[in-house]
């Protein structure tokens, strides 16, 4: 597409304006050339048509091209401005040039007019880009510098010496009021090398590592490196991290920041001792609820199964005595003694198997496959291996509630037809597994409708495991079956235990 120019004559004379068009007639660019004479002409041309050059004539009776310079830079436009006069001396023509002339030619020799119109253009056209690019940086600079400067991570920039090159504003400002660390000296100019080096010196153990770390980033041997470390300081320890990063778009170099972790590092102690703290009574809660289990289950059996079956002894003496018109209602009696006594001693098992009291965690798993197998008529099989001895009785408890709660699930929801328990003792390695054919669900789907439910089954298991310091895992996909995986390492289990003994400590140490 052809260029098109707006060119503005400042000349006395309307002949040496046509000779000017004339000589453009074959330059490789269009134009459209006003002319003007006196000051208030030319003030309006600048100001209403905004020309890409300017052509002016030294002499003039009634303005001059300084004169015309002068108005330019007070303006402050940019305008390419060439001198075409008959006569200008080499001085002349020098100071028009320092006061912003772009170039100067004899009209006498106007051939070279229309590469110098393109030429001052192209320098007008560089200088804007320049210039824009410029304040682009510094505002890009400025952007950089008020994000660093607005961070509480102290960072700087070091060269592939070593030397500090920039530093943000909280790197300048710490050390201010009377706190002391081997950074405080770290100034623009300074070696931080040096620094870690006088730090290893006066016995700093990290400083050395610090150093070697460091210099792997700058060499490029690393693309990252961290290190905490701690600073008595005058409102005490503080915790820090220090991290190095490569300098981008160089050969070396890099960037550290060292930042204050220390309100997090207590805030994450003070969760880690509420969550120890919540954990060892969530475990003291379902030790008391498997206890209370154990006594109600102990006195429906012995108690009331004892009252029960002395009431039926009595209605067997009753009805050897009976004539013939009470017998019907004394075998009605015993009968619905017997029914009472089966579903208390029923309830009994299953509030607390005496099972897992009195033969331990496999025996009552076989027992529970046994009740289920006969009362829902499902293929259940139970295989145990490896368990040679007892487990902790609160381990026992969680197994056989999660063993428990997933059969339930299984039988009643999965539409299973088979069911299959492994009970594993390997090395310290517990593990139970409960798989079944049923149909299975989706994990996040089920998750969310059995906490609007308030249904928490699948979330009461995996609580007890958890709490019990084990790994509970479920894998499952809808029509295709769902395996329970429970896994103990016994040391955590003793630890998660002895977490769970009842006793309450407020600071979280024992």
């Amino acid at each position: 597409m052809s260029r098109r120019y707006r060119l503005l004559m400042v000349e006395d004379s309307a002949d040496d304006a046509e000779l000017l068009q004339y000589s453009l007639r074959d330059a490789p660019f269009d134009f459209t050339a006003i002319r003007v004479e006196t000051e208030p002409d030319y003030d309006s041309a600048l100001a209403e048509w905004l020309p890409d050059v300017v052509l002016c004539d030294y002499h003039l009776p009634r303005f001059s091209a300084n004169r015309a310079l002068q108005i330019l830079n007070e303006r402050h436009l940019d305008i390419p401005f060439i001198v075409v006069s008959h006569h200008i001396d080499e001085d002349e023509a020098v100071m028009a040039m320092q006061n912003g002339a772009s170039d100067y030619l004899s009209k006498s020799r106007l051939g070279r007019l229309p590469k110098a119109i393109e030429a001052a253009i192209e320098r007008r056209i560089s200088r804007t880009e320049r210039v824009r690019a410029e304040n682009a940086l510094r505002t890009s600079e400025a952007m950089k510098r008020g994000i660093l400067n607005s961070l509480n991570t102290r960072i700087a920039v070091l060269d592939g010496h070593g030397v500090i090159v920039a530093t943000n504003k909280t790197w300048e400002s710490f050390g201010v009021g009377g706190d002391q660390s081997r950074h405080a000296s770290a100034t623009v100019g300074t070696n931080y090398f040096d620094l870690l080096r006088e730090a290893a010196d006066r016995g700093d153990g990290l400083a050395e590592q610090s150093e070697e770390a460091l210099r792997g980033v700058i060499d490029r041997e690393a693309s990252f490196t961290s290190m905490e470390y701690a600073l008595d300081m005058d409102g005490g320890t503080r915790h820090f991290v220090a991290r190095a990063f490569p300098l981008e778009d160089s050969t070396d170099g890099a960037v550290i920041s060292h930042e204050d972790v220390t309100d997090r590092m207590l805030a994450h102690l003070a969760l880690s001792a509420a969550n120890t703290r919540l954990q060892a009574v969530s475990m003291r809660v379902l030790s008391i609820q498997e206890e209370e289990r154990r006594r109600i289950s102990r006195e429906l059996h012995d108690d009331i199964g004892q009252s029960l079956t002395a009431l039926k002894i009595g209605l067997h003496r009753l009805a050897q005595r009976a004539n013939g018109e009470h017998t019907s209602l004394i075998a009605e009696c015993l009968n619905t003694a017997d029914t009472t006594l089966n579903s208390l001693r029923q309830l009994s098992r299953e509030l607390r198997p005496p099972q897992l009291d009195q033969l331990g965690l496999a025996d009552a798993l076989e027992w529970l496959v046994d009740h289920q197998r006969s009362a829902t008529g499902i293929d259940i099989q139970c295989q145990v291996a490896g368990l040679a001895e007892r487990l902790p009785a609160d381990l026992e408890s969680v197994c056989y509630r999660i063993a428990q709660e997933a059969l339930n699930n299984a039988t009643r929801h999965a539409k299973a037809t088979q069911i299959r328990f492994r009970l594993e003792m390997r090395d310290q390695l517990l593990k139970l597994v409960i798989s079944d054919n049923g149909v299975g669900f989706d994990m996040a789907t089920e998750r969310r409708r059995a906490i609007r439910a308030g249904s928490l089954g699948l979330i009461s298991m995996e609580e007890r495991a958890q709490l019990a310091g084990g790994r509970f895992k479920v894998r499952t996909v809808p029509g295709e079956g769902t395996t329970i995986q429970v896994t103990f390492l016994l040391e955590s289990v003793d630890n998660a235990i002895a977490g769970g003994n009842g006793e309450y400590h407020p600071t979280g140490e024992p």
